[in-house]
């Protein structure tokens, strides 16, 4: 398996399961006796990109071969209030929401997001100034573009800070002077 493909694997699992298991920990307990399970489970299974999503990851993974790209990204996950005392307000804030890609550095760092927006689709300008506030709180650049507009290559680099590339992989010991 390739060192990256496993990181990607790890991320995206802590990803999916981090969320759910801060919301167990977070929701008030009830003693109301669980509904019975169905009998009949009538589910299919669904693709998680649709066609402009799995364009722009292909984009997003050329452009940066060396960075961890996630998908459907909560904002809880790459964020954390300075307060501790704060966390239920944080988290019912901002919960709910979650960006299209997060482009991640080697170490899990996000270093960019990018939204993709649908045709006739428009994300509420609440959700728009929460996201664009939180990003730029913790210094992540964020891209957002219609998806008949992809951005090229170049441009989807230049998100990514200079500074990032060099922490992509194991670095030798500063030299000590003596």
């Amino acid at each position: 398996m390739q060192p990256n493909l496993a990181w990607f694997i790890a991320l995206a699992s802590v990803a999916v399961i981090s969320p759910a298991l801060v919301w167990l920990a977070m929701r008030p307990r009830k003693s109301k006796p669980a509904s019975p399970l169905p009998v009949d489970w009538t589910l299919g299974p669904r693709p998680v990109f649709s066609a402009d999503e799995r364009r722009i990851y292909r984009q997003l993974r050329e452009a940066l071969p060396h960075h961890i790209v996630l998908s459907k990204l909560p904002l809880v996950r790459f964020c954390q209030p300075n307060d501790p005392r704060q966390v239920r307000y944080w988290y019912d804030l901002l919960g709910g929401i979650h960006v299209t890609f997060a482009v991640c550095s080697a170490n899990g760092r996000v270093l960019a997001a990018v939204d993709l927006l649908l045709e006739g689709a428009s994300a509420p300008n609440r959700i728009t100034q929460i996201k664009q506030a939180v990003l730029a709180a913790c210094r992540i650049r964020y891209l957002r573009c219609p998806a008949d507009h992809l951005p090229s290559i170049p441009e989807l680099q230049m998100l990514v800070p200079q500074s990032a590339v060099s922490t992509r992989g194991p670095q030798p010991a500063p030299a000590v002077n003596q």
